[in-house]
């Protein structure tokens, strides 16, 4: 049974965290606020951000319900790699990403970004 306390969600007694350590610290690093929920990972200055790590491969997953909520309202994502990140406007992603089609391979719909037009 999941139940929620106000701050946190629980599910059997265990703190359901939606998003890593890594995430909340970059959000952090930028003056933002983790959240505890399902969905883009944190507040920045009011505006959603959503962080995106690669560790191994050379591109980013960007998922199109969450990239498009971050453009509306005016969000951001924080790219990291290899111990760097930058923080870039959604905005600016999508002209990164272009006006491709959205992969559908998988139970949502997504592009990539790769790890050069970022860093």
């Amino acid at each position: 049974m999941i139940f929620k306390d106000g701050k946190n969600k629980y599910f059997g007694g265990v703190i359901m965290n939606w998003h890593t350590i890594r995430e909340r610290k970059l959000i952090r690093k930028y003056g933002g606020k983790p959240l505890v929920k399902y969905g883009y990972d944190g507040v920045i200055s009011g505006r959603p951000v959503e962080v995106r790590d690669a560790r191994k491969d050379n591109r980013y997953r960007i998922q199109k319900n969450v990239h498009e909520n971050l453009v509306k309202n005016n969000g951001s994502y924080i790219f990291a790699n290899r111990g760097k990140s930058v923080k870039i406007s959604a905005k600016k992603v999508s002209k990164i990403m272009g006006n491709g089609k959205w992969f559908k391979d998988r139970k949502y719909p997504h592009k990539f970004v790769r790890r050069g037009d970022v860093f």
